[in-house]
């Protein structure tokens, strides 16, 4: 399955500047940041939405906002295979 998170990062140097340990069948094939890097879309692939919610609230939920949805992929585009 696809998930969307969507960040609001109060500190972008830590928040980049940090190495995430996936979990098997887990990937984050597109990072979307904006240009100061204060905001930013990941489109991963994984078993669920709480796997997501957990690897990125314990690497980052100190310095960012996060919310997080389930994409219906029948209805998408683009999508990364």
């Amino acid at each position: 399955m696809h998930v969307v998170a969507i960040h609001s990062i109060s500190d972008p140097q830590r928040f980049w500047g940090g190495q995430l340990d996936l979990p098997d069948g887990t990937t984050l094939p597109t990072v979307l940041p904006n240009e100061d890097g204060t905001r930013a879309i990941c489109v991963w692939q994984s078993d669920s939405v709480d796997t997501v919610r957990e690897l990125v609230e314990g690497a980052a939920g100190e310095i960012s906002n996060n919310e997080y949805f389930a994409v219906n992929d029948d209805n998408a585009q683009g999508l990364p295979s």
